[in-house]
């Protein structure tokens, strides 16, 4: 990415970037992130100030992003920045020829897409309900269901499409062999459209397997050892978001701090979503690994992934999720203490018309004393209700979506299985830590 000068003139012949003199989404993006930095604005300023959801900012100032943000993004950020007036002109010019030059660049002959805030909002029906201080206004975020840069893509695959739809039903088959029980496909709301790119790579990293090696991971022993050795425990939700939202990374700022050597468990719900891999980083360099997940016939997907002894984070870190292509999203990352690998893993699906949900057709082979973790998205119905002998987390719901999660350390004679009540059609994920 090209780097912007604070100190290059500006049109008041101040420090502030040029808007006339940016070329490309790198650099304009580079200068909001330069104006960002001249204010010192938190994201939770920002949100203040804007309106806008803290991810919804956190996606514009991205400088991986490979478009422009909307305007109506941009415009909220400038005026949050202080530019009025002809200075805002001048930004809108420089948003335009850019936007322009990048639909030529990726063939669209000089015609760009509308830009998402000309479309009509889809605004969530229910609103987002996240834990203690990382609670925030969910607000309704406008599908850009293609950037100008995928435009070339789109028309290639156009001539593939009985292809596509070949491998979308294969995939469909295959996320309906999750160990769940029979039964036709019923209820709920109907698939958004989606049309999914051929995937090079249609699986998650491998479940179960340890964090990669880390020369900066604490040491197995001293008080990080401790904490593994010492009962499970649930520490609290250092972030979470849920989305309408067409891209596919997403990057949660940390709102309470997590203590080096704990674990973080990170909940996804993907809905009307494509194969490929989903991957967990923070600003600490942590990785993580799938623990856990399925595809319910409807193609929305549940996953758990997990970061052991991972680096403390303060709320000036952030955990960025890559995912593919989904109509929604719904994360959670929550914080625990006790535990240090995944051990095993149980998943199953249901249809909609039901009045349970079950893993217990696939046994999970836990100890006493084991940390179990569980995750179910679902889709319309009643709101899925733990077993009494689970713990249940704060629900992230999004419309008539929800993603439920709960957790309970095991006890002797175990059974891990994840049961509870749900008319919805459901997906769950269960993986056991110790």
């Amino acid at each position: 990415m090209t780097s912007i000068e604070s100190d290059r003139p500006g049109p008041d012949g101040g420090g502030l970037p040029d808007p006339g003199v940016l070329g490309t989404v790198g650099e304009f993006v580079g200068a909001l992130r330069a104006l960002k930095a001249v204010e010192s604005l938190s994201l939770r300023e920002l949100q203040r100030r804007t309106g806008l959801p803290r991810t919804t900012i956190a996606h514009a100032l991205n400088d991986e992003r490979p478009s422009l943000p909307p305007w109506d993004r941009v415009q909220a950020l400038l005026r949050a920045f202080g530019i009025r007036g002809d200075a805002l002109a001048r930004w809108k010019d420089a948003w335009t020829r850019i936007r322009l030059d990048s639909a030529r660049n990726a063939g669209g002959g000089g015609e760009p897409e509308p830009e998402a805030g000309e479309r009509p909002a889809e605004p969530p029906e229910g609103e987002v309900r996240q834990a203690g201080a990382a609670a925030t206004e969910a607000a309704a975020v406008p599908r850009a269901r293609f950037r100008p840069g995928r435009r070339a893509l789109m028309h290639g695959s156009l001539m593939g499409v009985g292809a596509l739809l070949g491998a979308v039903a294969v995939f469909g088959l295959v996320g309906s062999a999750g160990g769940s029980p029979g039964g036709s496909p019923g209820g709920g709301n109907p698939v958004e459209a989606e049309t999914c790119p051929p995937a090079a790579a249609s699986q998650s990293a491998a479940p179960g397997l340890p964090t990669s090696a880390d020369p900066r991971l604490p040491a197995a022993g001293g008080a990080a050892a401790r904490r593994v050795q010492a009962r499970p425990a649930w520490v609290g939700r250092p972030a979470s978001d849920a989305q309408i939202l067409s891209d596919t990374d997403v990057d949660l700022p940390v709102t309470s701090p997590v203590t080096g050597g704990d674990a973080l468990i990170v909940s996804v719900m993907l809905t009307s979503t494509c194969p490929g891999p989903v991957t967990v980083t923070d600003t600490q360099g942590d990785r993580f690994r799938v623990a856990g997940e399925v595809t319910d016939t409807r193609r929305h997907r549940t996953l758990l992934l997990a970061g052991f002894r991972v680096h403390a984070l303060t709320t000036a870190d952030s955990i960025r999720v890559v995912h593919p292509g989904a109509s929604k999203y719904h994360i959670a990352v929550d914080e625990f203490r006790g535990v240090g690998t995944v051990v095993a893993r149980a998943e199953a699906h249901g249809e909609a018309g039901g009045t349970a949900f079950t893993t217990s057709h696939s046994k999970v082979e836990c100890a006493a004393g084991d940390l179990v973790v569980a995750a179910v998205g679902t889709n319309s119905g009643t709101a899925p209700v733990y077993s009494a002998e689970w713990s249940a987390l704060p629900v992230l719901r999004l419309s008539s979506y929800r993603l439920s999660g709960a957790y309970r350390v095991a006890p002797a004679n175990p059974s891990c299985a994840a049961t509870g009540t749900t008319t919805a059609q459901w997906g769950a994920v269960v993986a056991a830590f110790r």
